[in-house]
């Protein structure tokens, strides 16, 4: 997302998470854990819940990025994704200040801020690969606002390093990269202002252009179209939820439904998909 647009309302966003997703706890449970990496002479965390059983398989690994002006902790209480899901690898990196800013957040473009928040995603996949034996096969990447920006530059950076990328609450029309197409869902509030409406609809333009996606929009989970790659392509999810730019009541389901479907390689036929069909209409916000 641009940073005007986190400018004006990452603190409002911020205090609205903490009041999602309030419910019963699980009778599962994860291990909390603080990972610290001192890249560049500066000291970067990783908060980390980790399941508290053995697993025979290797671990799912889901890496979640804060938006701009929050940090790990709180974003972490906000939206509980280790309670949701228990039995995954949940890591919340804290994003690092700009100059002449006092907000955290992620670096926008390669190159920006010396490439430090690549270098921490670098470090985090090394060190949960030699602790817990995570694949990038198990490993997933989803960020919010600012966070889901940087998830982009992800996709174009480290496409082979995740299996699945998830971006929530962040526009990028001007997003291309020849990076391989990867799946991805890209998830937006119908709240948002409506001057993003436009920057909304490019990226979801982009994105089918990265991933190559062609034919019929199929009807995917509660909240999305799934449209199918063609030749050489990857799936593509989007949709707009019933909120403003704060993350959705439900996203923590979407999230784990889409990173655990079991997307095949290209050239096979999807899961969820019909091989024939009338063409669904663009969703609107």
């Amino acid at each position: 997302m641009t940073m005007r647009m986190d400018d004006r309302r990452c603190f409002f966003a911020r205090c609205l998470m903490a009041a999602l997703l309030l419910g019963p706890a699980s009778g599962a449970h994860a291990a909390r854990e603080m990972l610290e990496f001192e890249i560049e002479g500066q000291t970067r965390r990783v908060l980390m819940f980790v399941p508290d059983t053995r697993s025979t398989e290797p671990r799912t690994l889901m890496v979640v990025f804060h938006g701009r002006g929050d940090d790990d902790t709180a974003f972490a209480n906000a939206v509980q994704l280790h309670r949701d899901w228990p039995e995954a690898i949940i890591a919340y990196p804290r994003g690092e200040l700009r100059e002449a800013s006092t907000m955290r957040g992620w670096q926008y473009r390669p190159g920006d801020q010396g490439d430090r928040d690549l270098a921490l995603v670098d470090r985090l996949l090394e060190e949960t690969a030699r602790r817990h034996g995570t694949r990038p096969e198990n490993t997933h990447a989803a960020g919010f606002s600012n966070g889901g920006h940087f998830v982009l530059l992800l996709l174009a950076e480290r496409p082979e390093a995740f299996a699945t990328f998830t971006v929530i609450g962040s526009v990028h029309p001007g997003f291309e990269s020849d990076a391989p197409p990867k799946p991805v869902m890209y998830l937006f509030g119908r709240g948002e202002g409506r001057e993003f409406k436009d920057d909304w609809a490019k990226t979801v333009e982009a994105l089918t252009r990265h991933n190559r996606t062609q034919g019929p929009l199929v009807k995917f989970m509660t909240c999305c179209n799934l449209q199918s790659p063609g030749p050489g392509g990857a799936p593509f999810v989007f949709g707009l939820y019933n909120a403003g730019h704060i993350w959705p009541s439900d996203g923590n389901q979407w999230l784990m439904e889409f990173s655990q479907h079991g997307w095949q390689p290209a050239g096979n036929k999807q899961p969820g998909t019909r091989a024939e069909g009338e063409p669904i209409p663009l969703i609107q916000p």
